[in-house]
């Protein structure tokens, strides 16, 4: 293991011993990766392209960023800057190492845009992208070459499950009844949630080595947020979308030309308000509040109202503004 370990760190100080050029430019590619980006990118196809592919991506980086923060969780494993003052963070990470969040929701979603697309340029592309950004993970040296073929391995194996289970869960959730559909929504949000909590739980007597601790500067390994953010927007996202479609119809996304953009626009400066004035305001209430349980009730209503802006709110906005129309499915 020692052996192994000390190839991968060497691995990762040669390669950031080629200079900042590739730094800058795996930087860039790192950010094709984050969380945030896809939370940019997934209401682009949502809202412009295709609804119910913005629908499924969407589900998918939810499922990937929740399984990431549990097995994460579970392995417990230091990033390449904790064990060796050789690599150099060229950005800062708080949870633990394995698997790679990025590999993982860069699998799960540029593989989800390729077999939604299904053209094979496309698929050349997202395969590309995975691999880049990947490999910014080993040059930023924020994991080891075994957390990145860790998180590419799962991201593939949820991917390839997702795929099977589409068709069929898909039938049998349509086939419910809106409130049928709404409490399913809410089940399965609170069971990521659940897994999550349970498995930081077990985590509450462990104690960072001292080595790491010395060189891993500010860390929360077991921080909620990333549980409370992925199982909030799942139930939003779901059951906003759930009655969008009960009592209005799908979007359709693909139609206008102008239109598309003014939809952009208007939906991401809507999340832009939510997410910065909600959490200011939301903040500030549960700092009063001053109760635990409580600051995580309202983070979790607080990702559940920008999942039902994505799904519901904004489409319906963009309706009675004459950006958009809806037309019943099945």
């Amino acid at each position: 293991m020692e052996t192994i370990r000390a190839f991968e760190t060497n691995l990762i100080i040669f390669l950031q011993s080629l200079g900042p050029a590739l730094q800058t430019v795996m930087r860039g590619f790192t950010w094709l990766g984050d969380a945030m980006f896809f939370m940019l990118f997934m209401p682009a196809i949502y809202w412009c392209v295709d609804a119910l592919a913005g629908l499924r991506i969407g589900m998918l980086l939810l499922l990937s960023n929740s399984l990431n923060g549990i097995f994460k969780m579970l392995g417990r494993g230091p990033r390449p800057y904790w064990v060796s003052a050789k690599v150099q963070p060229l950005v800062h990470e708080k949870s633990f190492g394995i698997p790679s969040g990025h590999a993982m929701n860069a699998t799960s979603v540029w593989g989800g845009v390729a077999r939604e697309a299904k053209q094979r340029w496309v698929t050349i592309l997202c395969v590309a992208l995975v691999l880049l950004v990947s490999f910014s993970r080993l040059v930023l040296g924020v994991h080891f070459i075994s957390d990145v073929l860790a998180g590419l391995a799962l991201g593939g194996l949820l991917l390839l499950v997702f795929a099977r289970l589409r068709a069929p869960v898909s039938k049998w959730f349509w086939g419910l009844c809106l409130r049928n559909q709404l409490l399913v929504s809410l089940a399965s949000s609170l069971l990521l949630l659940g897994v999550a909590l349970l498995v930081r739980l077990g985590g509450s007597t462990w104690v960072m080595p001292s080595t790491w601790a010395a060189l891993a500067g500010e860390t929360a390994p077991f921080s909620r947020e990333g549980a409370l953010t992925a199982s909030g927007m799942w139930l939003g996202m779901l059951g906003g979308f759930a009655i969008l479609r009960a009592k209005h119809g799908i979007l359709q996304s693909a139609e206008g030309q102008w239109e598309k953009l003014a939809r952009y626009q208007l939906g991401i400066l809507g999340m832009m308000v939510l997410y910065f004035g909600l959490a200011r305001l939301l903040g500030g209430l549960s700092d009063q509040i001053g109760i635990d349980w409580a600051t995580a009730a309202l983070s979790y209503l607080h990702n559940t109202l920008l999942g039902v802006w994505v799904s519901l709110l904004a489409p319906l906005l963009f309706k009675s503004l004459k950006l958009a129309r809806f037309e019943p499915m099945w």
